[in-house]
Order: C-alpha cells, then structure tokens, then sequence
C-alpha cells in the first residue's frame, strides 16, 4: 500500500474514533462495579449523564452521575435545589480523587455562588456515597430519600479544577452557567 493511501486510512480511522467518543451516551452503559439502572439522559452541556433508578411507592433515588473527559485535577458534582434552578441553595453530591490515593465523596450544601464546597448536612439523607476515577471518566453514586413532592426535581451540575487538593470554583462559560434543569424522576421527561 502506497504512502498517501496508508495516511488517508489511518486518518480516517482516527476521524471516526474520536467522532465515536465525542457522541457517548448514557444508553447501554456498563458501569465496572456492576449497577444497573432503569434511566438515564445525557445532560446537556458539561459532557455529564444521570443514570437513576426510583422506587416511586418509597421515593427512593439510586443514582449514578457521570462526567466523561475528567481528570484527577479536577472535582464534579450534582445536586438538587429545592428552591429552584439555580446554584446557591443546592444540596450537592460532591466527588474528586485525593492526591492521596482514594476518591472521595461527600455532601455539601451551597449557599453563596463563592462556595468552597464544604462538606456539610444536605436537606435529604443519603446512604451508599462513593465514586470513581476510571478510564477518564469521574462518577458519583449514591442512594437518596426523597419526599412525596420531590418527584420532579430541580437539578444542577458542575465540574472545576482543584487547587491545593480541595475544590476551587468551576469557570463560569457558558455551559457553566447552563448546567442545570427540571427532571421528572417517574418519566424521565427532562428540559
């Protein structure tokens, strides 16, 4: 095979890996601790996914939140604002790989847009926290009781970069300040 045809194959063939990787999606995806879920959407903007399951007669939430591209610089986190859809009031899953070795997660209220992501008491209780660090990919899991009117949440992302092993506050780009939207958990009906 002649030089410019090897170069034009290979090309191309790297054309359509990177094309593949950029078009994930949250269906048919194998998550390595084995969990399976019922739900999911690809969020919007952020390279970010929520797979779900809700047991609506108990108003239980397991939840695995997604986001592709990470690196162990860098924190993310999902929460719901049950004040509406906006940041500041949002009660956050937080996640991030410790220089030290392990990933870390934990909850962290947000009460003002200069937040340090403090862990804190959130306004649901929660059980099952944890997240990982794999093939570029940072997710949180977690198991959330929610009430009778939370069927239809409020729900808000983000990731930022780190700095001195704890979170720093995320860029404020436009899909940024996008990251956020209404989720009915019954339906999956989302905007």
């Amino acid at each position: 095979m002649n030089k410019p045809l090897q170069l034009a194959l290979l090309a191309s063939i790297l054309i359509t890996l990177c094309s593949s990787s950029r078009a994930q999606t949250c269906q048919n995806y194998k998550f390595s601790n084995g969990n399976t879920y019922a739900k999911c959407i690809d969020l919007p903007v952020l390279n970010s996914f929520l797979h779900w399951n809700y047991t609506a007669s108990s108003y239980q939430l397991d939840l695995a939140f997604r986001h592709a591209g990470a690196t162990a610089s860098e924190w993310i986190a999902w929460a719901i604002n049950p004040l509406g859809l906006k940041m500041v009031g949002s009660q956050a899953l937080v996640g991030y790989q410790r220089p030290d070795g392990p990933f870390y997660a934990y909850a962290s209220p947000v009460d003002s847009y200069d937040t340090a992501l403090r862990e804190g008491r959130v306004s649901f209780s929660f059980s099952k926290l944890s997240g990982t660090l794999e093939n570029g990919e940072m997710t949180i899991f977690a198991s959330l009781q929610l009430t009778s009117d939370q069927v239809t949440i409020n729900q808000v992302w983000q990731n930022g970069p780190l700095k001195g092993g704890t979170p720093a506050i995320h860029a404020t780009g436009p899909d940024n300040l996008k990251s956020l939207g209404t989720l009915n958990l019954v339906n999956g009906a989302a905007s």
